[in-house]
């Protein structure tokens, strides 16, 4: 279809013509004439699906009436599924996961497999757009499982024009997953069903679209992709549904520009994102100018494509912030970062006398800490081998109350010092890296003062604990415990020492760092703490925050907090892991053969 064609199309839809016009009349006759609930229910779920894709005010004003009005929960169910589908398209990704939540829930509870996998495929596409915004392969990961039992269920109902659209959802995945040939493969089995069962419609339009971007991307076939996008343009113009031809256009652009036909490259990007705003789909505008601005960048029009690399950016602050998608900006210039990094390393040059310092009275407490287990472990030796000890147990326990006594009592001095060293520098980041180093002795000072309070001098309650450390840095960062939502889960309160200690070291340098950088702009503070048995201990730590810089995690191979918390999880014999889910979220786990529980 010729370009002059597809634009006199696109204005027709972006002055109103919505998806079947006599059909959307229709519906709207037998909604007035009509007085059963019910029957208004299911009108009003065929109305928004006439406007999903081409009118999201329509859409949504018609399943706000289907969620208030449906008579049953079947029919509730489906309005939450349609819900959800409104929110995702408008890149309210974490919204539309409740309300998938919600549906699964009753579809789950009725046996209404149909309505199961519908839910699981569109979870799929959601963790697969949120993968793709975070960069985060652990959530493609989600999103695949979540396709791959969508699709175990229409085969078992064989249901195959769903099933077509779980493998188109397995197509795109896999390509995200830079697994091109099984991606192909599943494109290539949804297209078959189509000519197989002879469907048409977005899906069909949809598979032709993913498989075009495989010849353009992987193939490097430009002119079979171009093919495969105008067979996906047309079916999606022939049900006016406005997603599927942005996506087209879009697709188009890209493959114009890799063929170096520039002007036509820029003119099918132009002709995107000014569908996209139509559609006031911000998810669909933030991909539409990234493909304009590569086109004008590459067609040598510079002072477009940096009007539209803005707009991309602005897409990227204003409606992606929750997405956290990490775009490179090729524009700016290697000045600013690159002044910054020679300034921290004069300041990390500057501070290098106050680091060996505080290291110094680091290795003190370690070797303070060496002493007391060789103290403990002599005492079990003696224990074992004499009798006599037996008689002498309330003596050995006012003994080891004792030295914790004492360890506490020099720690406290430690972190005394520490507090007038901090006092005397004038550098900020000294004065954090000592404060921190303050903090981490009263963690080790609370647990010693927990084991001369209790007649079990070798075990402490982990629960209790956990509980006046994080109420403690709560209080220490100037958090109010009424507006904080702390949850802490202790399935073993009793934890033998040699565990109790690195893992309260641990679990101190998590907390300070979720009070120091997850709660800025969070208005309900969320911190869970769970530990659990499971085939050892599992340790986890989560916020409500923004999440970790995943890139910059794996690279801070300076940090000392990182290099604290491996060292503790190498000692006792764990491992660990650390990822975005809605927040930041620590894992630690010990088998069963690394520790020992309290009895």
């Amino acid at each position: 279809m010729k370009p002059k064609i597809i634009f006199c199309l696109l204005l027709l839809t972006i002055k109103g013509f919505s998806q079947n016009p006599s059909t959307i009349v229709s519906l709207r006759k037998s909604l007035a004439i009509t007085k059963d609930s019910a029957e208004c229910t299911k009108i009003y779920h065929q109305l928004a699906e006439s406007f999903l894709r081409n009118d999201y005010d329509s859409a949504n004003h018609y399943i706000e009436l289907s969620l208030k009005n449906a008579p049953n929960d079947a029919l509730k169910a489906q309005s939450l599924f349609l819900k959800a589908n409104y929110l995702q398209d408008r890149a309210k990704f974490e919204d539309a996961l409740q309300y998938y939540i919600k549906a699964l829930k009753i579809f789950e509870k009725s046996n209404n497999k149909k309505g199961i996998g519908e839910v699981y495929n569109a979870e799929g596409r959601l963790y697969k757009k949120m993968a793709g915004a975070q960069k985060v392969t652990s959530l493609s990961y989600k999103a695949l499982d979540l396709v791959k039992k969508s699709e175990a269920i229409f085969v078992e109902i064989r249901d195959y024009e769903n099933l077509m659209s779980a493998y188109n959802s397995a197509g795109i995945i896999y390509r995200d997953l830079d697994q091109y040939e099984t991606a192909r493969t599943y494109l290539k089995k949804g297209l078959a069903l189509a000519e197989k069962y002879k469907f048409n419609g977005v899906i069909v339009g949809n598979l032709n679209s993913n498989l075009g971007q495989i010849y353009m991307e992987v193939d490097k076939n430009q002119d079979k992709a171009i093919q495969q996008f105008q067979k996906g343009l047309e079916i999606h113009q022939s049900i006016n549904n406005l997603q599927g031809i942005e996506h087209a256009l879009r697709n188009m652009s890209h493959a114009y520009r890799m063929k170096k036909l520039f002007p036509e490259a820029v003119k099918y990007g132009k002709m995107a994102v000014n569908l996209s705003l139509t559609l006031n789909d911000p998810h669909r505008a933030f991909n539409s100018y990234e493909a304009l601005y590569s086109a004008e960048s590459d067609a040598g029009n510079y002072k477009d494509a940096l009007h539209s690399l803005e707009r991309f950016k602005s897409l990227q602050d204003s409606t992606l912030r929750a997405e956290k998608a990490k775009i490179v900006d090729e524009i700016e210039t290697k000045y600013d970062t690159e002044k910054k990094e020679i300034l921290i390393k004069q300041l990390d040059e500057k501070n290098k006398y106050q680091q060996i310092q505080m290291w110094f009275m680091v290795g003190g407490l370690l070797i303070s800490m060496c002493f007391l287990w060789v103290l403990f472990w002599q005492n079990k030796k003696i224990k074992d081998s004499r009798q006599r000890i037996f008689e002498q147990s309330d003596q050995l326990k006012l003994m080891m109350k004792e030295l914790h006594h004492r360890v506490k009592n020099n720690l406290a001095i430690v972190s005394s010092l520490l507090k007038i060293q901090s006092g005397r520098i004038e550098d900020e980041k000294a004065v954090l890296a000592v404060r921190q180093g303050q903090q981490r002795v009263e963690a080790m000072s609370l647990i010693h003062q927990r084991l001369y309070q209790t007649d079990k001098v070798t075990n402490i309650n982990i629960k209790e604990y956990i509980s006046d450390l994080a109420d403690s840095l709560m209080s220490a960062y100037g958090f109010e415990p009424e507006k904080f939502n702390l949850i802490i889960q202790i399935e073993k309160e009793m934890l033998d020492v040699d565990s109790a200690i690195p893992i309260g070291l641990i679990i101190n340098e998590l907390l300070t760092n979720s009070f120091k950088y997850a709660y800025k702009d969070i208005d309900q503070p969320l911190l869970k703490i769970t530990l659990k048995q499971d085939n050892g201990l599992t340790l986890e730590v989560s916020d409500n925050g923004p999440g970790v810089d995943m890139e910059r995690w794996k690279k801070a191979k300076d940090s000392f907090g990182k290099k604290l918390i491996a060292g503790l999880t190498k000692q006792i014999g764990g491992t660990f892991e650390m990822e975005n889910n809605f927040g930041s979220h620590f894992r630690l786990h010990l088998p069963q053969e690394k520790m020992k529980f309290a009895a």
